[in-house]
């Protein structure tokens, strides 16, 4: 039997009210395991249609919409209103990522949403939680969480992740809660998952540190690329470029000094000098080439890696397995793979839609790789 990824979602309509990346990214996710997902869009379309691409229109809409149907609803109008509301009526779930304060003018704050539609897994993703109106984006809810802090420069300024991790965490959770109410078994009714940014900022970017930070321990001050926990682990530079070494475990350091030459130390006294053991390795990399120090932590099973720029990083990682990475689809548009295989078989996500069209209907799949 040819395996096929699982597709629990099957049969379920969710009508998707959002835009950018956390609840496109939710969206998405439903849809890789079944789900018909109808994106509302409003005339102009979702805001990221208008973000920077390339021939074929934004990458940002067109990585975040794979396996969509995409209808045009002016939600300014009564009849788009009407028309939104027909939706619902028909669907199994609804994923929201619009602020409070606007679903509260639409009518589709949470109370009356359980009292119209009383059997929807409803899905709201917001910077703070329902009842707090203010705005928030990806960047605000990192330095709002306190994570732009913990993740600074080592000279103690603050620095944001440009990659959006608050919004794909929170779309990921959001992908999570909405297919588990939908498949619980036990559930009489909907219901309402009220997700907020700044929750998924503390469980997923402050981790440890929420629990030390809560608990009344002090935290480390910023550490740039420096590990937090372990020392020497960190970025080094070579004589073309860099590596990342990460050499901080005992056992590690024990294989990585044999090379390095510093003084012996614990670990305790390690991490409390990280700047100088940092200097110590950095000291024996610079010399060599990025490849010669990663075959010697090779040979030594010390864990390393190059900093590679984004173009050789796809190759490399394409070339891992047949689909990794990106993958072709219609016209020759990219599309970003799923990242697993169910026994050797890939989701195949198809393209996004164009605006107000409906996307591709089948759900194929890549079979068993050799």
């Amino acid at each position: 039997m040819t395996p096929r990824p699982p597709q629990p979602l099957a049969g379920k309509r969710v009508v998707e009210f959002s835009q950018f990346i956390a609840g496109p990214t939710a969206a998405q996710m439903l849809a890789d395991f079944g789900a018909e997902i109808i994106k509302v869009e409003p005339p102009l379309g979702d805001g990221s249609r208008a973000l920077p691409g390339g021939d074929h229109g934004s990458a940002y809409y067109r990585c975040f919409n794979t396996g969509k149907d995409s209808q045009v609803i002016d939600m300014g109008s009564d009849e788009g209103r009407a028309a939104f509301h027909k939706l619902l009526a028909r669907a199994d779930a609804m994923l929201c990522n619009v602020a409070p304060r606007a679903l509260r003018k639409l009518g589709l704050d949470p109370d009356n949403l359980k009292r119209d539609y009383p059997n929807l897994v409803v899905t709201l993703i917001s910077g703070f939680g329902q009842e707090d109106d203010r705005s928030c984006m990806d960047t605000i809810a990192q330095c709002e969480s306190g994570f732009a802090w913990m993740n600074g420069n080592a000279d103690g300024t603050p620095r944001v992740s440009t990659s959006w991790p608050v919004d794909f965490f929170s779309g990921h959770y959001a992908a999570m809660a909405t297919a588990m109410a939908l498949l619980d078994k036990g559930r009489s009714g909907g219901t309402i998952v009220d997700l907020s940014m700044m929750e998924v900022a503390a469980a997923m970017l402050l981790g440890p540190a929420a629990i030390l930070a809560a608990e009344g321990s002090q935290l480390g001050q910023p550490s740039g690329n420096r590990d937090r926990a372990s020392a020497p682990s960190g970025i080094y530079e070579c004589a073309d470029g860099h590596v990342y070494i990460y050499g901080g475990l005992d056992a590690y350091w024990a294989a990585l000094n044999g090379e390095v030459g510093a003084p012996e130390a614990g670990a305790a006294e390690r991490l409390a000098r990280a700047e100088a053991f940092d200097g110590y390795v950095e000291a024996w990399t610079k010399p060599q080439t990025v490849e010669a120090v990663l075959e010697t932590m090779a040979r030594l099973r010390v864990p390393a890696g190059a900093v590679r720029q984004p173009p050789e990083a796809l190759d490399r990682i394409r070339a891992l397995r047949p689909g990794a990475g990106v993958t072709e689809g219609q016209g020759g548009q990219m599309v970003p793979a799923y990242p697993a295989l169910f026994d050797g078989a890939r989701i195949v996500r198809p393209v996004a839609p164009a605006l107000g069209e409906p996307g591709v209907k089948t759900h194929r799949h890549q079979g068993s790789e050799t």
